[in-house]
């Protein structure tokens, strides 16, 4: 599969952007790891502490080792407290002595754990219309700018996304109107999305709209339409950055900004 995150279609060219630098995983998995290192410490002092009074007990008689058996039942009832008595910390205790989590499929439930919503993948559709067929290229600048409008709010209605954003610009020189688009997937058709997404049938939804444009009909190629899977939190944030003017690196700029150029919608 193509990889496209250091890569943008922005004015029918493939521009570099930079690199974003990725967490692995959630932050809210991270943030259970601290509690699961935290569990595991208590743990050990409670072990630590009831040795170390089972060997004063065998060495002296148990009347010399009264500090220790305070600091053994301390740690016990700080635990139970914690954990054994304490239901929402029961699937916590599942990962005593995991220091790390590394399954994709455990997210979902740490997430539900703290009562996140837990993240969905998004994509970044780029589009760039080839405007200079015939007819076409004699469009005014505010034509061009709705019929884009109008394929891209279309194709949005067919259900793919729950929520996205998108922006129609005009490119370096006032003249090259095309869209960026980051649209969170439907996660009630996650699955069917991705296929969707992974066979390119987006490019042949957008091509379908298009031909129901009078003298539309060639604008929108394969070469016209480029997608990226985001797959994390940290670049759907890059991506939605991108989307706005103050925002974009050095050769992605726009002569302007286009007035009600920037959308959201959701489903």
């Amino acid at each position: 599969m193509v990889n496209n995150k250091m890569k943008i279609l922005d004015e029918g060219k493939n521009k570099f952007v930079p690199e974003c630098i990725e967490m692995k995983k959630p932050e809210y998995v991270y943030q259970f790891e601290t509690e699961l290192k935290q569990m595991e410490l208590l743990y050990r002092k409670k072990e630590s502490a009831g040795r170390e009074y089972q060997e004063k007990i065998i060495k002296f008689h148990e009347c010399n080792c009264i500090r220790e058996k305070r600091n053994y039942e301390n740690y016990c009832r700080e635990w139970k407290r914690t954990y054994e008595d304490n239901p929402e910390k029961e699937y916590l205790l599942k990962f005593l002595f995991d220091r790390e989590i590394n399954n994709p499929y455990e997210f979902n439930r740490i997430a539900k754990y703290y009562n996140i919503i837990p993240f969905t993948p998004s994509v970044m559709i780029n589009i760039s219309p080839d405007w200079n067929g015939e007819g076409v290229d004699r469009r005014s600048t505010q034509c061009k700018i709705q019929i884009l409008k109008n394929l891209i709010d279309s194709y949005m209605k067919e259900g793919w996304y729950e929520q996205w954003n998108y922006v129609i610009e005009c490119g370096c020189d006032g003249e090259h109107i095309h869209a960026h688009i980051v649209a969170k997937m439907n996660t009630q058709r996650l699955k069917s999305t991705e296929s969707h997404l992974k066979r390119g049938n987006q490019t042949q939804q957008l091509k379908k709209y298009a031909k129901k444009v009078k003298g539309m009909a060639g604008i929108i190629k394969g070469v016209s339409v480029q997608k990226t899977f985001l797959r994390t939190e940290e670049l759907v944030k890059d991506k939605l950055d991108y989307l706005i003017e103050d925002k974009k690196p050095l050769g992605h700029k726009n002569k302007f900004v286009i007035p009600d150029g920037y959308i959201s919608g959701e489903l």
